[in-house]
């Protein structure tokens, strides 16, 4: 302990004299120079302190996850990739955003302790305001590749680490997030810095490409061999020759400072070419990269232009019919159903809406009947495949013998009992559209593998064929089991599991959401269809609010269907509610004859929750009141009223649809 104390001393007058320039200098980089006067003057940190890793709650790490959209995806992809290459050399690779909170981490086993004990993990900040100088932090402040190594940190207790760390931008120059590699080695690794810029390099390309399938694309370089590689430069431009966005690489190669000085100019005088010759170069996509003709400059590119992949959707003419309206708003109204009061359903139709049209995978998790299916189809149709196929494979239901046949179709007599005509598989019905895999996490593993080809390669190869079918097709894929579990029990493919992973929506089961009161105003308008409006008691609201719902939103609906059609009147009250449709085997959990509580824990839940309500209504429902009266907070109170489904009146049952 003595010996840590005088490290971290003798550290802290290290840093301290370098900044007042006492004795001789060591040959610290300019870069960290720099970053300890910003931690001591601006930050006013002690290097021989001790500090805690300060961490965002689950909320604010799934915004700031939310926020970085695809380029998140693509990134872990990335990563996945770096951890192959240094495999077993005792490293944390980390991503995390532009202000240092980390959103992504992978690491080997030898450098666990350490990374726990560092506070390397998912949500914790690591910029430099709160960890002094270190590769994340650093690499973000100064905007440019760094190398933190052992007693470049600032604070005396991360000395025993290297960090090589890149900062990634997007196609107009802002700074979205910083990549790092994180060991223990004795030695500064340049090699480690050249592999995390090149993986930098790679996640803006990729993710520039993602971003611009609205505009037309020209990859380019001196040479023509160097174009589609990590050094190419990239330029986005629409149908006037208008430069939209670039890489870091094609400034280079132009001798642009910055994007600012890119980004607003016309393509064709960037690159001393007509207008005409680049987008003739459009449409080559497979042809090596062409010379192209230049005007009077004594430099030669060598480019390949991509036509947009999703040409911008236009509005109709005037005049153009009522069916295109109709389409429109119908495609709206799909995400538009799934609109709610609930804070997680608000969050994730807002993920959805943001990778609508995204060439993107999505992975929808949670438990049967919570509406997987629904946001499947609403996400379908309100893209720009709506138009095209929505094919459902339940990978559950289909039994094991047949599931490959079913997905990648056939030849005749490719197996014993096929037909003389063969089948197209459902991937291929679902081409140019959506396929949905339902219950993905059933799916035996030996097809896995296949399915991960067809969607990374785009390719189908039937059963007993021997010619390949491209294939363009969305991928939503559903499960109810927790994958990371099915990975670790080798029930999963976890490079799969990556794949598919492209943005994760976990729909919550129907007793966590505090929206029951609002989806059953939804759902009885849905369940209803376009006649006489049905009204619902407040009573009954509240009585159908207080139920668990194992079986979910699917089990909910059936329960207004059920009493939609045995109704005699058109307002539905308790007279028209039997307590048998909730049950499992005849009892509803914790009921037993008569409706009683059937053991000692249900008899305090009931006491608790008529002193809760006796409580508000003394205090006019006015809830901050109430916590006060009780001594507990604001929060407990809210969790409360939500366990017991307490409601002062039945609010406001709007028209709408609601999820399966």
């Amino acid at each position: 302990m003595i010996r840590g104390r005088s490290a971290a001393h003798s550290h802290s007058d290290l840093i301290g004299n370098l900044i007042r320039r006492h004795g001789r200098e060591p040959p610290i980089p300019e870069v960290v120079r720099t970053s300890w006067s910003r931690c001591l003057d601006s930050y006013a940190l002690d290097p021989g302190e001790t500090r805690r890793p300060v961490s965002v709650d689950g909320a604010d790490l799934a915004a700031r996850r939310e926020r970085l959209g695809v380029l998140l995806a693509i990134a872990c992809f990335e990563m996945e990739a770096l951890g192959k290459l240094i495999e077993h050399s005792e490293y944390s690779i980390m991503l995390t955003d532009r202000d240092g909170v980390i959103l992504s981490y992978i690491g080997d086993s030898g450098f666990s302790a350490t990374a726990r004990r560092c506070g390397f993990r998912e949500g914790v900040m690591w910029g430099e305001r709160e960890m002094g100088t270190n590769g994340m932090g650093t690499c973000l402040t100064a905007r440019r590749p760094v190398v933190i190594h052992r007693m470049d940190h600032f604070l005396a207790q991360n000395t025993q680490l290297t960090c090589s760390a890149a900062p990634i931008f997007d196609m107009r120059g802002e700074q979205l997030a910083a990549l790092d590699i994180s060991g223990a080695s004795f030695n500064p690794q340049s090699h480690t810095l050249a592999l995390v810029e090149l993986a930098a390099q790679n996640v803006e390309n990729r993710a520039l490409l993602s971003a611009c399938r609205e505009l037309h694309v020209v990859r380019f370089h001196r040479c023509a061999e160097f174009v589609s590689t990590p050094g190419e430069g990239v330029l986005a431009f629409d149908d006037q020759g208008i430069i939209k966005g670039a890489n870091r690489s094609a400034l280079a190669l132009l001798g642009r400072r910055d994007h600012g000085a890119v980004c607003g100019q016309r393509v064709d005088r960037m690159l001393d070419t007509s207008l005409t010759s680049l987008l003739g170069l459009a449409g080559q996509r497979g042809f090596p990269a062409q010379e192209l003709n230049c005007r009077g400059s004594e430099r030669r590119w060598f480019a390949a232009v991509h036509e947009p992949a999703n040409p911008p959707r236009r509005r109709p003419a005037a005049g153009a019919g009522q069916a295109d309206t109709a389409r429109a708003a119908a495609a709206h109204a799909a995400l538009e159903c799934l609109h709610s009061s609930d804070p997680l359903m608000t969050h994730n139709v807002g993920v959805l809406q943001r990778v609508l049209d995204c060439d993107i995978s999505v992975l929808l998790l949670g438990e049967t009947g919570t509406g997987k299916g629904y946001c499947a189809r609403a996400l379908h149709a309100a893209g720009n495949r709506a138009d095209k196929p929505f094919v459902t494979v339940n990978c559950a239901a289909i039994p094991e013998a047949l599931i490959e046949s079913e997905l990648f179709g056939h030849k005749p007599g490719a197996f014993t009992g096929a037909s003389r005509e063969g089948g197209m598989g459902r991937i291929l019905q679902a081409n140019g559209g959506t396929l949905f895999l339902d219950e993905i996490g059933d799916m035996p593993v030996a097809l896995q593998s296949r399915l991960l080809n067809v969607i990374e390669d785009r390719e189908v190869m039937p059963l007993g064929g021997n010619k390949v079918v491209s294939v363009d097709v969305r991928v939503i894929s559903a499960t109810q089991h927790d994958p990371l579990d099915m990975i670790a029990a080798g029930q999963f493919r976890e490079d799969l599991y990556y794949r598919l992973n492209g943005i994760t929506v976990r729909l919550p089961p129907l007793r966590q959401r505090s929206d029951t009161a609002e989806l059953i105003g939804k759902l009885l308008a849905h369940e209803a269809g376009t006649g006489q409006p049905v009204a619902i008691e407040p009573a009954l609201v509240e009585r159908l609010v207080r139920h668990g719902w194992p079986g979910n939103v699917r089990q909910l609906r059936n329960v207004l269907r059920t009493m939609l059609a045995l109704r005699t009147t058109e307002q539905l009250t308790l007279a028209d509610f039997n307590d048998e449709w909730l049950t499992y085997g005849g009892t509803e959990p914790g009921l037993q004859d008569g409706g009683q509580s059937a053991s000692g824990e249900d008899l305090l839940g009931d006491a608790e929750r008529d002193a809760l309500r006796r409580v508000l209504e003394s205090c006019q429902w006015n809830v901050s009141a109430a916590a006060t009266r009780l001594h507990i907070s604001r929060r407990t109170i809210y969790r409360k009223i939500h366990r017991h489904g307490l409601l002062r009146h039945a609010p406001h049952l709007g028209a709408g649809c609601g999820p399966e």
